[in-house]
């Protein structure tokens, strides 16, 4: 297989937390601090935000966090961008007195189905 132009990809970045308080107001905060400093970058097609579904047991399915994001950037430059913006670097300050943990998962975007 041939290799994709990873210029003319999409980038994924996706951050799944762990939280040391996991009460409802905490967890609220988080999701609010993620919106106000993550939400609405340049280059950024898609953000979202939620609590983990602690109702779902699977036992493929990682239970080892409480806030999952997702990012996703028209190309890996604009991700670069985000990466470097003063938002961004306030919300790593301001976080890591909420979250004791994160696990940040990167990738380029070759191939997406959009659903009906």
């Amino acid at each position: 297989m041939a290799k994709k132009n990873p210029n003319a990809c999409a980038y994924a970045h996706i951050v799944f937390f762990s939280l040391p308080d996991r009460s409802p107001s905490v967890r609220q905060r988080f999701i609010d601090m993620c919106v106000k400093y993550l939400a609405n970058h340049p280059g950024q097609v898609h953000f979202s935000v939620a609590d983990r579904d602690v109702e779902m047991t699977r036992p493929v399915s990682d239970r080892d966090f409480d806030i999952a994001m997702h990012m996703i950037f028209k190309d890996k430059a604009s991700y670069d961008q985000y990466a470097e913006d003063g938002r961004h670097e306030e919300f790593i300050t301001v976080a890591g007195s909420i979250s004791n943990h994160r696990r940040v998962f990167d990738s380029y975007i070759d191939i997406a189905v959009d659903s009906d």
